[in-house]
């Protein structure tokens, strides 16, 4: 049964909005509370003398897991903004085949088919991985006693073909028809019905598609087709890498504390900063000196981060800007983005992916 579509009535929309914000207000005060209390327990052991490495590192494990959060919801939207690279089906299902028979349990039998040649795909590696574990939570809830999950990779011309297949209960017509249909679930209390409309989501979003083919008692495969893609050349790997010690970054961010946080971090990996908190002082400081790249928040009282780089453009044509926020609707900010030399970073980030957009932009700029 492919699936289909369906209209959600305007009740039932409301009262899945409701149960999604209380989901997602338990979930980042959950996440909160563990960030107090790591925080409150490192400054303890600092107090004390001891190491808090293992308290930081739970820290860092909370953060990321709210960028998780953030990233499931913008996606179910389809307002991610992605981070594509490429990607081989084969390779990712692999290095996810322990963690899966694990999700499974021992009473799932896990199987995976990869294709005879590499199935290559431009994705969102860390989204697709949430989709795979997402079907795989799917499969087990239809399969309470135990079955096989077979994950089959193919490569058909100009798609590589993901298919997840389950010997469960499978859904009758009605049900299969709503599967894609936002908030709606079967299993109960606890869960949001998110999965599957999540999961389409990511998959539109990188070009691709997703379908459920269902059977009730026989079983479900989930269907996903992507465009396939080759390995970047040589010479586009090296244009990613280059040198960035002493480079001086202009750094333009309103709020203090990440403005803080984000030059220390240069400042650790050999960059020359010059923090500055709106748009007007960084055009003040770059009346004065060229800046190597700019690095500036999108969304700004005053002079916004698109008007902000223009005004250094006009006196510095050429440097590299690199954009950032935390609304995805800024991404595409209509300045320069087809240039080689402009950038977006998504908060969160991590400081990898700063230095690496950083290290790109300087790179191109060369």
């Amino acid at each position: 049964m492919r699936s289909g579509r369906t209209t959600v009535t305007h009740d039932h929309a409301l009262e899945a909005v409701a149960r999604l914000a209380g989901g997602v207000a338990h979930d980042f005060n959950n996440i909160l509370l563990a960030l107090r209390a790591y925080g409150e327990l490192a400054l303890r052991r600092i107090d004390a003398g001891a190491d808090p490495r293992s308290e930081v590192l739970e820290m860092l494990a909370s953060a990321e897991r709210a960028s998780a959060l953030t990233r499931r919801l913008l996606a179910f939207g389809g307002r991610h903004l992605l981070r594509p690279e490429v990607v081989d089906l084969n390779e990712l299902a692999a290095a996810m085949e322990e963690s899966l028979a694990s999700l499974l349990g021992p009473s799932v039998t896990l199987t995976l088919t990869p294709s005879a040649e590499p199935a290559r795909a431009i994705v969102d590696r860390g989204l697709l991985e949430q989709v795979l574990l997402s079907l795989t939570e799917n499969a087990k809830a239809a399969m309470p006693d135990g079955g096989r999950l077979t994950i089959a990779i193919a490569t058909r011309g100009s798609t590589v073909e993901l298919a997840v297949t389950d010997t469960g209960h499978g859904m009758d017509d009605e049900t299969a028809v709503r599967a894609l249909e936002p908030f709606f679930t079967t299993r109960g209390e606890g869960a949001t019905g998110l999965g599957l409309a999540t999961a389409r989501g990511i998959v539109r979003q990188s070009g691709g598609t997703l379908e459920v083919d269902s059977q009730q008692g026989v079983g479900t495969t989930i269907r996903i087709d992507l465009p396939v893609a080759e390995p970047p050349s040589e010479s586009e790997q090296r244009a990613s890498r280059g040198t960035i010690v002493g480079a001086l970054v202009l750094l333009v961010e309103d709020d203090e504390v990440v403005r803080r946080s984000i030059g220390r971090i240069l400042e650790e990996e050999g960059f020359e900063v010059a923090s500055v908190p709106d748009g007007e002082a960084a055009l003040l400081f770059a009346s004065t000196r060229r800046p190597d790249v700019v690095l500036t928040d999108v969304s700004m009282a005053g002079l916004g981060g698109r008007e902000t780089a223009e005004g250094i453009h006009a006196r510095h044509p050429g440097v590299p800007v690199v954009f950032m926020s935390g609304y995805t609707d800024d991404a595409p900010v209509g300045f320069a983005f087809d240039d080689a030399w402009t950038a977006f970073l998504q908060k969160p980030f991590s400081s990898t992916e700063l230095i690496e957009a950083l290290q790109a932009a300087l790179s191109s700029r060369s």
